[in-house]
């Protein structure tokens, strides 16, 4: 009984070291207006990176993916910004703004690397008129395990959050085309924690003494 007891606890601790623990969200309201995203939440573990894609695009717009993604950080109550619907999911400072869309060459994308893997991706999309057109991409390494769109066309203020629960390593997003600007605000991510070194070793030497009292004859 005390065997299996310990074992139990043993188990327990392992599971928690390795289990996620609290979501981070990225409202962008500590960055100064006109700042371009890019390795500012590193300490968070995200990185950011504009044009995620080359080559042919796959929007409605019939554009190719951008070269010049729009990466500024603008306020939601400036000039910079369309429609975002009321009540706005959007508010405070928010990512992507009208000067630059305007300026993109084509399909605007961007990607987001995590330090390490992470569970739990959201966004919130603003100013949306084309909802197909707003989509996430998922990847554990160098694989694509899963894409999430909008649907439907709305009206330039329409809005909605899209996630993907399962395990990446980084996410690429489509925030609208080349013919719709759209503001993305409020990512949330939880970053599955490395276990300590000690809590291996910890755990290995638990898990030795069992072996060694279960060695031993009755």
């Amino acid at each position: 009984m005390i065997q299996r007891a310990s074992f139990a606890v043993l188990a327990a601790g392992l599971l928690l070291a390795a289990s996620p623990v609290g979501a981070i969200t990225l409202t962008f309201d500590n960055l100064a207006e006109g700042t371009v995203l890019s390795n500012q939440y590193a300490g968070l573990g995200a990185t950011f990176s504009p044009n995620a894609f080359s080559g042919p695009g796959t929007s409605t717009s019939g554009e190719a993916w951008a070269t010049n993604t729009d990466m500024t950080i603008v306020s939601s109550t400036g000039a910079d910004v369309g429609g975002l619907g009321l009540p706005a999911l959007a508010g405070g400072n928010l990512l992507r703004g009208l000067a630059g869309w305007s300026s993109e060459d084509g399909d605007p994308s961007f990607r987001i690397t995590f330090a390490r893997t992470a569970t739990g991706f959201s966004a919130a999309f603003a100013g949306v008129s084309a909802g197909a057109d707003v989509s996430l991409f998922a990847y554990n390494g160098a694989a694509l395990v899963s894409t999430v769109s909008g649907t439907g066309t709305g009206t330039d203020t329409s809005q909605f959050v899209l996630g993907y629960a399962g395990p990446v390593t980084s996410i690429a997003i489509r925030p609208g085309s080349f013919n719709d600007w759209v503001g993305v605000d409020n990512i949330t991510y939880t970053l599955v924690p490395v276990p300590e070194a000690g809590t291996f070793a910890m755990v290995g030497l638990g898990l030795m003494l069992l072996a060694f009292k279960r060695r031993r004859p009755a």
